[in-house]
């Protein structure tokens, strides 16, 4: 319930932050950082890299139009955490790390994918500005929804991986 919850919540907050603020200082990958979160629920990784691929099939159909491009984006990044998350303990302070190399990876490679693909033209400028611009609102959003979800998970007595 949590966990649909969160996501539902995060694709509306996405939409609000991508439609109002494009191209600013509040540029998001809110999904990202739940990704990211939502790790601790998930007991084996099977589930979590289904709901990875599921995720970012929903964000395609919903936001990009480019079907199966974040559907594997969200996959590698949920490869990612769940070797960041299996090596080391879920705490804020590792997820704020993994937020921040989270958010690098993805912006690297959906803005290599795109290169190669012809979509975009090679500017690294417009590389970093993407990273950059993304930390300030996950940040913000990766530590309030961690405390939520500390307390959810108490509160309907839901096991999370430490």
């Amino acid at each position: 319930m949590i966990l649909f919850i969160v996501t539902f919540f995060s694709f509306v907050l996405d939409f609000v932050f991508n439609y109002y603020f494009n191209n600013s200082l509040f540029s998001s990958l809110i999904i990202l950082t739940s990704l990211i979160l939502l790790r601790s629920i998930f007991k084996d990784c099977r589930g979590y890299y289904f709901y990875c691929f599921f995720v970012g099939f929903l964000y395609d159909y919903l936001y990009t139009g480019n079907y199966f491009m974040n559907s594997g984006m969200f996959l590698i990044v949920g490869f990612f955490i769940n070797y960041v998350f299996l090596n080391m303990r879920f705490n804020i302070f590792v997820s704020i790390i993994s937020i921040f190399l989270s958010i690098i990876l993805y912006r690297v490679f959906c803005f290599l994918f795109l290169f190669f693909n012809g979509i975009v033209g090679f500017s690294f400028d417009y590389l970093l500005k993407s990273i950059y611009c993304s930390f300030l609102i996950n940040i913000i959003y990766g530590i309030l929804m961690y405390y939520f979800l500390y307390f959810m998970c108490k509160k309907f007595n839901v096991k999370r991986i430490n």
